[in-house]
């Protein structure tokens, strides 16, 4: 299936991306500490380091969202009955949606207000690069959360807890 091989290829290239980000700043975070512990502290290493830490998250977030670990409470819509469990599925998805279109349209608001800007430490590093990861990481989650569509949908209205107690019964 299509949707399938495009769903394992962006999960493959988001943990690559968050696989060299975590590379990235751990290799920031031990060079900074091994130049502060000598007394030759780097400048940049502390703007660098949030940026790396900022970027990781993004992408982390937009991965959790397509494994479906993100910050839905299935549990707590499954405590419904199944109609308004519908409602309330459906409900949240709009909230989920409206939240990243928001964060991604406010987020290249944003970057063309700091057009010509750069990191204070690193001048040549301009900061619309670095503002990037807002809209680019809404987009992500939105692109994680439509993959996710189906089985979060079926997993929302499986009955988990009587399917549970109906085996529970069967065995004793």
């Amino acid at each position: 299936m299509v949707s399938s091989n495009f769903k394992n290829s962006y999960d493959t290239f988001l943990q690559y991306v968050m696989f060299v980000m975590m590379i990235a700043m751990a290799t920031t975070v031990v060079i900074g500490v091994i130049f502060r512990w000598s007394g030759q502290a780097l400048v940049w290493y502390d703007e660098v380091a949030s940026v790396q830490l900022a970027w990781l998250t993004y992408y982390g977030s937009a991965y959790a969202a397509l494994k479906g670990s993100h910050i839905g409470v299935p549990s707590i819509l499954k405590s419904f009955p199944l109609g308004l469990r519908k409602i309330l599925w459906v409900v949240s998805k709009f909230i989920i949606y409206g939240f990243f279109i928001l964060l991604g349209y406010y987020g290249f608001k944003v970057l063309t207000l700091i057009q010509g800007e750069t990191l204070v430490t690193l001048e040549w590093v301009p900061q619309i690069f670095v503002q990037s990861v807002i809209p680019i990481g809404s987009l992500l989650f939105m692109l994680s959360e439509t993959l996710r569509l189906r089985e979060d949908y079926a997993d929302i209205m499986s009955d988990k807890k009587k399917e549970t107690e109906v085996i529970m019964e069967e065995q004793s």
